[in-house]
């Protein structure tokens, strides 16, 4: 994906290179006065590789000696650098950004944003500093084309970030609200409030939550249209069994109708859905006691369920409403 415009990618290259000024309010003591305030122009500055230098941040994010060299000299692009940025220290200053081989200017976001949110890493940046005034202005930047960093864990106390579409999130929370109100229970809400806050926490028990939400949905809706169901039932069989008391099923669409194929997969996936958080929930979730070796997904595993999870419920609490509302105009 590229949403991240040229413009925006320039404006941050110009700010990790030249640093920005801000007028700042100032405390200041003065012989006249007990003390008072005043305005100063501040000037920030940070080293784009922090603490390391070129070559080793790089190789935090690319494989240097497997890339092409520029320079004929070299068969790598690590001896090619250190030849021109140790060695002769002939490279512009911008060097990193116009170089096609790291794809940071015309390569997909995902590169651009690892690349940024590399340098905020505890074991990059220098925390004397002012990174996080820098993130602040990242992230501003960053807000009009649909992204921000943010903190997903710590180290030794300290804030390891990485990036994530807004757009989606505002999605997601506008659905989960939805769900909250729909469900109007202090279990639920809770719930589903405690599943979102554990994505980048805790993901596995992010991940057990997401499973959950669908059995709650499923059991409501078959419990209002007073339909039977084991206590043991699996997620997939709930699954199932509220599929077919709503009537989504891909064969029930006549084939005459625009679009059937693609309604037919999209109705035929629901089913791959619960099944799919059935089979991560058991591998990763937190039910099942798992062994000492057990290692937990990273968050975007969770992101994934949740927002699968989440969007799965927020259709068929939907769908539910459209049919009852058609059950009881046919009773009237």
């Amino acid at each position: 994906m590229r949403r991240i415009s040229e413009l925006t990618k320039r404006d941050i290259f110009d700010l990790t290179i030249h640093g920005f000024q801000e007028t700042v309010l100032v405390q200041d003591f003065h012989p006249d006065f007990k003390e008072f305030y005043k305005d100063e122009e501040a000037k920030y500055e940070m080293n784009l590789y922090g603490r390391l230098d070129e070559i080793a941040f790089l190789k935090r994010l690319y494989p240097l000696d497997e890339m092409e060299s520029y320079d004929s000299r070299f068969s790598n692009a690590e001896d090619d650098i250190w030849q021109h940025t140790v060695n002769n220290e002939d490279y512009e200053i911008n060097w990193i950004f116009q170089d096609e081989r790291f794809e940071l200017l015309n390569g997909d976001d995902s590169i651009f944003l690892n690349f940024i949110s590399e340098i905020f890493h505890p074991s990059v940046r220098n925390e004397r500093e002012p990174w996080e005034v820098f993130l602040k202005k990242f992230n501003v930047l960053l807000g009009y084309d649909g992204y921000e960093l943010y903190e997903t864990k710590k180290i030794s106390g300290r804030s390891v970030y990485s990036w994530r579409s807004i757009n989606d999130n505002l999605i997601m929370e506008k659905q989960i609200s939805d769900i909250k109100t729909e469900f109007n229970s202090d279990y639920v809400s809770s719930q589903v409030t405690l599943m979102y806050e554990l994505i980048n926490t805790a993901p596995n028990s992010a991940i057990g939550k997401a499973k959950e939400l669908l059995e709650i949905c499923c059991k409501t809706i078959l419990d209002q249209r007073e339909v039977s169901y084991a206590t043991e039932s699996t997620v997939i069989q709930l699954m199932k069994y509220t599929c077919d008391t709503l009537e989504l099923n891909a064969k029930k669409i006549p084939e005459e109708v625009k679009g059937n194929e693609i309604a037919t997969k999209i109705l035929g996936n629901l089913s791959n859905i619960s099944q799919g958080m059935s089979e991560l929930r058991n591998l990763y979730g937190d039910g099942h006691g798992k062994n000492k070796d057990f290692k937990t997904l990273p968050p975007r595993y969770a992101h994934l369920a949740v927002g699968a999870s989440v969007t799965t419920v927020h259709f068929l609490w939907e769908t539910y409403k459209v049919r009852n509302e058609k059950i009881i105009k046919n009773i009237e």
